[in-house]
């Protein structure tokens, strides 16, 4: 089992014998950050425009996920545009739709 919000699991799946283990995943730092879009969009064919350090520079805590989801959202808008070549532009778009995403998902546990 999976989950962002440990606080709203049930006490009876947290009874002994239900959940053994809690692996907790921390958010990435910057090294990690980077390391994880390098090995993402290795295969992407990025614009030389591309500057991913801006996006592993961002304050915003992004999960592993996320950065996955950024970088396949920002692949997608290229598609969706006839392009063999991800810009910044898509990426742009990309990150701010994903984080955007995630703060509205945890707004409503609010």
């Amino acid at each position: 089992m999976a989950t962002n919000r440990h606080d709203t699991l049930d006490p009876a799946l947290l009874r002994p014998g239900r959940l053994d283990r809690k692996i907790e995943f921390p958010v990435p730092d910057r090294r990690q950050k980077r390391l994880v879009f390098s090995t993402i969009t290795g295969k992407m064919n990025l614009s030389d425009e591309v500057d991913l350090e801006d996006f592993v520079a961002r304050p915003d805590k992004i999960s592993c996920a996320d950065i996955n989801s950024i970088c396949q959202e920002a692949g997608m808008r290229a598609v969706r545009e006839n392009r063999y070549v991800v810009l910044t532009k898509d990426f742009d778009t990309a990150y701010k739709n994903v984080v955007k995403k995630d703060v509205n998902e945890f707004d409503f546990y609010k």
